[in-house]
């Protein structure tokens, strides 16, 4: 009774198994009660319709050979006797049982051999007391009739069991059908690991279709959690084969300008001070390799916390951030007087905006235009450099890769990581000429409302 279906079963059977045995217990004693009542109630009244003619056949001497009570007694199963002063006159109806006990008046129950008997006596007020009239009958009819009711009973409730455990055996079959599918669909999610498979949940009962919907968030949870577990691991290889590769290069340049440095103490100080700051230089490339290349994998790794970002505000802060790193450069900006949202996640935002800014200050020839418009939204970035060759449009934003004849030193992250947080927040940026003479850079944006 392992399965769901045969405790189910079990269960109910049980169950009606005790609520039939009560059942045919009351239905027992009932009918033990009224059959009993109703033989006690014939005892009665045949003694008080047997009156007159007992009393006849002492004060008229009823000769013996009058059958007419003797048959009416009989026929109904009954032994009439009248005792006067002690002594017993001869009998009506059937033969009473021989050496039965002294009776009492009013109703007795007794025992003669292997049968019981039921009587009934009074004593008649004529002839000053001394006459007893007594009736008496066999119970073994009564009984029989209990006896075979209490058999039919037990016979219809086992019956009746064998078929309710029939019938809740196939039940279940039906019921449980939907759940051994929803097993199935399960076990078979189990085996191939396809997260991405969902359980049927519009079939069968309310708790099923409950239980299913249940498992359904459950994978789509565990798929999450898979695809942020991949998306972390991609990360963290993308990271560690990019630092291995990129990194190889200025660490072998400051190893030997430190090793040169160590060997010849004797070297001219402004030899010393040009391989000095070439290390320096070297050095500084390595934390800005680093810290995009953390920027690259921080970007992959971690699931957007969207919210409703107000670009306004951050565009300004990051421009004026990059006022004060860029002071030789001239800045302009056009900003909505309006609150402009979008959805997405802060940080990425702020890298996007920060990474365009610098790349045009670097890149540029002395000024940046920085526009924001609240249609779309869209965000320009132009300078007035020598622009972006048609056919290094695509190739501009992949990790390390830098524009043809670019002189200004870099690590060729910063575009990477803008492309990242355009995919990242389902926007689109686009290079074209800009005003000023050189690229622009245009970030389109979806239609967001702030949160209420």
């Amino acid at each position: 009774m392992r399965s769901l279906r045969g405790r189910l079963t079990l269960g109910i059977t049980i169950v009606l198994a005790g609520v039939l045995a009560g059942a045919g217990i009351v239905v027992a004693r009932y009918v033990d009660r009224s059959e009993r009542a109703a033989l006690d109630d014939r005892l009665v009244r045949t003694v008080e319709l047997s009156r007159e003619t007992a009393l006849a056949a002492v004060e008229q001497e009823l000769p013996p050979g009058d059958q007419r009570l003797d048959n009416v007694l009989s026929a109904t199963g009954i032994s009439l006797r009248l005792l006067l002063d002690g002594r017993e006159l001869p009998a009506f109806g059937r033969p009473p049982p021989p050496g039965r006990p002294a009776q009492r008046d009013g109703l007795q129950t007794f025992e003669v051999g292997d049968e019981r008997y039921r009587s009934y006596a009074i004593t008649l007020d004529a002839l000053g007391g001394l006459a007893r009239l007594e009736v008496t009958t066999s119970l073994e009819p009564t009984e029989r009739r209990l006896s075979d009711l209490n058999r039919r009973l037990l016979a219809f409730g086992l019956g009746a069991l064998l078929i309710a455990g029939l019938g809740v055996w196939l039940s279940a079959e039906l019921l449980l059908r939907p759940l051994r599918r929803l097993r199935a669909a399960t076990a078979g999610i189990a085996g191939t690991e396809d997260l991405d498979r969902r359980v049927p949940g519009d079939d069968g009962p309310a708790e099923l279709r409950s239980l299913a919907a249940s498992f359904n968030e459950m994978l789509a949870r565990l798929g999450r959690s898979a695809a942020d577990r991949e998306r972390a691991l991609a990360a963290t290889r993308r990271f560690t084969t990019d630092a291995g590769h990129e990194l190889r290069t200025p660490l072998t340049s400051v190893l030997a300008n430190l090793s040169a440095l160590s060997r010849h103490p004797e070297m001219p100080e402004r030899q010393r001070a040009e391989m000095v700051a070439d290390a320096l230089s070297e050095n500084r490339r390595l934390v800005a390799l680093l810290d995009g290349l953390q920027g690259l994998a921080r970007g992959d790794s971690t699931p957007l916390q969207r919210t409703d970002v107000e670009l306004t505000d951050l565009v300004g802060v990051a421009l004026a951030a990059a006022r004060s790193r860029h002071p030789g450069v001239t800045w302009s900006c056009a900003l909505p007087a309006e609150s402009v949202y979008v959805r997405g996640w802060a940080p990425g935002l702020r890298i996007l905006v920060d990474n365009l800014i610098v790349n045009a200050a670097r890149h540029g020839g002395g000024t940046v235009g920085v526009t924001l418009s609240a249609d779309g939204p869209a965000l320009s970035i132009d300078d007035d450099g020598d622009g972006v060759e048609l056919a290094e449009h695509e190739r501009i934003f992949e990790p390390f890769v830098r524009a043809e004849g670019t002189t200004v030193p870099g690590s060729g992250l910063g575009l990477a990581l803008v492309d990242q947080q355009v995919r990242a927040h389902d926007a689109t940026i686009s290079v074209g000429e800009s005003p000023l003479g050189g690229a622009r850079f245009t970030v389109r944006f979806g239609p967001r409302s702030p949160s209420s």
